[in-house]
């Protein structure tokens, strides 16, 4: 029942109806129009369910936006990786301890962003390149210790608070080989202390 009264709740009934056949012809199930009795059957059915069919219509529209957003971040941190491994080729730690913080940041928000794309394959592919720029980062390593230390333990906690097991552990394996690599104790410590922290986060049970 709409919280109307009757004179008012019987107009906002069909135009919620219409808008809903609308929805579900057009967006969630993009009818085949020639076939006119199923259309107008299947335009019905979404008239007198429109509850459930602008949820779902908002939920499409909701993973429609965060697929595109999370693409878009995902040219930049393939663009910020790439300069992360021209700028380790240099002996200007400055300019890869720059280059680790951006790609440090840009991956870890398509992580978080790409909890929330509906499209399976997609979310593959983000994962594999934000495992890609930490393999990059990790390597970065000798030459921006406490950047990639930082940036490592960002994307390990983006990772676990949207339940990205195989990203997680694959951001704790790279802190853990700082922890037992050549570093400096500092490096190493912070290593230590960032991957304990990550292990103890507690994951968002609406994930």
């Amino acid at each position: 029942m709409l919280p109307f009264p009757w004179y008012a709740a019987v107009p906002a009934a069909l135009l919620l109806g219409a808008a809903a056949a609308g929805i579900g012809v057009f967006v969630l199930a993009n009818t085949d129009l020639r076939e006119v009795g199923r259309a107008v059957f299947f335009a019905v059915l979404c008239g007198i369910g429109f509850r459930p069919v602008f949820k779902a219509g908002s939920d499409f529209l909701s993973g429609t936006l965060s697929q595109a957003k999370a693409q878009s971040q995902l040219s930049d941190v393939q663009a910020n990786t790439q300069q992360l491994s021209h700028a380790m080729a240099t002996e200007q730690p400055q300019q890869v301890q720059t280059a680790v913080q951006k790609t440090g940041q840009t991956t870890a928000s398509l992580v978080q962003q790409s909890a929330s794309v509906p499209d399976e394959a997609v979310r593959i592919e983000l994962r594999a390149n934000s495992a890609k720029a930490v393999d990059t980062i990790t390597s970065a390593a000798a030459k921006a210790p406490q950047a990639s230390v930082e940036s490592l333990y960002k994307i390990g906690l983006a990772a676990k608070q949207t339940d990205q097991t195989t990203l997680t552990l694959h951001v704790l394996d790279s802190l853990r080989s700082l922890e037992n690599s050549g570093a400096d104790e500092v490096t190493k410590n912070k290593a230590r202390e960032y991957a304990s922290e990550i292990q103890k986060t507690s994951v968002d049970p609406a994930k």
